[in-house]
């Protein structure tokens, strides 16, 4: 009996073209890969890059997709600066004409026709919520975006959905409270959907405040991007 296939998504070669500072705690870096000129890419799917350390070990980080140009091959990477992990040292020191490999784009995120659309995260998921959002714009179907960030100078346009933003004013990053208590008292509409993308645990614990509200448990996806003491692992973007 042959051993089963292993299938893998292709290494790509980009280079850095631009990098550009979005917030205080976020930067936009900006690839250019030819190998994906023409590509189609999903709303909210990530790159997993191909990173080393200073001692070169190889570490893998991921990071969504902000924007894709597909008549260049460029793609937008909004990296959150936090600590000192592989993932914030690049973002925040990546370079025109640095060169990097990544994998993907993946993801498992399918966006379905819905009378209203919920989206609720942290700084990690501002960029698949921008991404969403101008998405579903498009499609004119209504969205609320409903994110965490640091203050108010961690903001940034989501243009195509009505916002509502959380500050954690010197709390810790990572829980659930401050999201659940913006989300209290929601009336979404029957037939509703939710994308709830963030810390691991601190979306979990909300999925079950969004279905009391009447979204049904099939409508409702949820994705980590980070861990409370793992800030630089899962996707490489934790909040500080």
């Amino acid at each position: 009996m042959s051993a089963p296939v292993i299938r893998r998504s292709p290494v790509h070669s980009a280079t850095v073209v631009a990098g550009t500072t979005l917030t205080p705690r976020m930067r936009r870096v900006t690839l250019r890969c030819p190998a994906l000129a023409g590509a189609e890419v999903r709303p909210a799917q990530d790159v997993e890059l191909l990173l080393r350390e200073p001692s070169g070990r190889r570490v893998k980080r991921r990071y969504t997709i902000s924007r894709f140009r597909a008549d260049r091959g460029e793609l937008d990477l909004d990296v959150v600066l936090h600590g000192d992990g592989p993932g914030a040292r690049w973002g925040a020191t990546a370079q025109p004409g640095d060169p990097v490999e990544f994998q993907g784009p993946r993801g498992k995120l399918e966006l379905r026709p819905a009378p209203w659309h919920l989206l609720v995260g942290d700084e990690s998921a501002l960029p698949a919520i921008a991404a969403i959002a101008e998405a579903l714009s498009a499609a004119d179907e209504p969205a609320l975006a409903v994110v965490e960030v640091h203050d108010p100078d961690e903001q940034q346009p989501i243009a195509a959905a009505d916002v509502r933003w959380v500050h954690r004013a010197g709390a810790a990053p990572g829980g659930a409270e401050l999201l659940g208590a913006a989300l209290a008292g929601l009336q979404p509409p029957a037939g509703a959907r939710a994308y709830l993308l963030g810390e691991s645990r601190a979306m979990i614990a909300l999925r079950p405040l969004v279905e009391a509200a009447g979204i049904a448990h099939e409508n409702v996806f949820v994705k980590g991007y980070w861990n409370v003491g793992r800030p630089d692992r899962l996707a490489g973007r934790a909040p500080g």
